[in-house]
């Protein structure tokens, strides 16, 4: 009686020679697991370490504004802690719609990234028809890098010394102040509706293309909620007086001049800068890039450049940034629908 028996590894086939299936399964399974690590080596290969490449900053805003001082602030030292050069690039036009269009539709790798403040992020989404643009869907959120607070000033000639003066002038005389925007998705135009809201003062806004400081100091214009880095040219001027802040708190720049809050509970409205990439970016890559943000943010020389221009340093988490955005959205949401803003064209 003849006993079959399975033919060594390197025993060659022939047809007397019969097949064992467990030794050929074994044999592919060896084959198939140094196929995958192969293919394995070379995804590592075609995909090099974050970043490989040089860094686009997208400012949807013009050169002297706040985006872009704050922005620049950023980029110089975000080159130093990730290695790779970065280049601003200003993209303007639409409130803002224009630059970050050209972020969505920058290839998701971590390599373009958006620069921006909250108008295009929170505001623009009630306020602008036909957005093109969807902040929660289209963009992952990095990091608030910086915050600033609004000043509410007054022309002198206005006989109101403090914010609460001004609220009792204003409702005194509704619509007789006017309060000089930016687009009716600026932040100082929903700040005065938010006002409304909260204590039934109605300001005339005055819509402007530019800048209209001008107007505010000849008295065209009486009422204004600035940037804080435009306030200490304008205070010298002698011809507007500032009332109060719209940050959470006094800024250490501005010690001696209130909050709204401190008037008017719970009016806090914050000009805040913030990073984003384009939707699809890896986790990976967006976890490295939160942290640079956060590390810049921290640099001592980065604190003294931001609070030449009245600003704070942040440094959020990409989640932190998320609720920011999503309790802006919700606040702004509410104020256009007890004004009845309907959204420009």
């Amino acid at each position: 009686m003849s006993h079959w028996r399975p033919a060594a590894i390197d025993e060659p086939m022939t047809k007397e020679t019969p097949l064992n299936p467990t030794i050929c399964g074994r044999a592919a399974g060896r084959l198939a697991a140094s196929l995958c690590g192969l293919l394995l080596c070379a995804c590592a290969m075609a995909q090099p370490a974050f970043p490989s490449r040089q860094i686009t900053l997208v400012l949807p805003a013009a050169a002297g504004t706040g985006v872009d001082i704050i922005g620049r602030i950023g980029a110089q030292r975000l080159a130093e802690v990730l290695g790779q050069p970065v280049v601003v690039e200003n993209v303007v036009g639409a409130s803002g719609v224009i630059g970050v269009q050209r972020a969505v539709r920058a290839r998701p790798d971590g390599h373009t990234l958006l620069f921006t403040f909250n108008q295009t992020m929170t505001m623009n989404p009630h306020v602008v028809a036909n957005l093109p643009y969807d902040p929660r869907k289209d963009l992952v959120p990095v990091s608030r890098f910086a915050a600033s607070p609004f000043v509410w000033m007054v022309n002198t000639q206005v006989p109101v010394h403090s914010f609460a003066e001004l609220v009792a002038y204003a409702k005194a005389r509704p619509g007789k102040l006017a309060i000089g925007v930016m687009g009716y998705a600026s932040a100082a135009y929903l700040g005065a509706q938010l006002l409304a809201v909260q204590t039934g003062a109605e300001l005339l806004a005055v819509n402007y293309a530019g800048n209209f400081s001008a107007d505010l100091l000849s008295n065209v214009v009486q009422v204004s909620m600035s940037p804080a880095a435009q306030v200490p040219s304008l205070l010298a001027s002698g011809k507007v007086r500032a009332l109060a802040q719209t940050g959470a708190q006094r800024a250490a720049s501005m010690p001696d001049v209130p909050t709204v809050g401190e008037t008017v509970p719970g009016f806090v409205i914050d000009a805040w800068y913030g990073v984003w990439v384009p939707a699809g970016t890896p986790v990976e890559t967006v976890a490295t890039l939160s942290d640079a943000w956060q590390k810049v943010a921290a640099m001592p020389e980065v604190r003294r450049q931001l609070a030449a221009v009245s600003a704070v340093p942040v440094g959020s988490t990409s989640d932190a940034l998320r609720t920011v955005v999503d309790d802006e959205l919700t606040l702004w949401g509410q104020v256009v629908k007890a004004r009845r803003i309907a959204p420009s064209q």
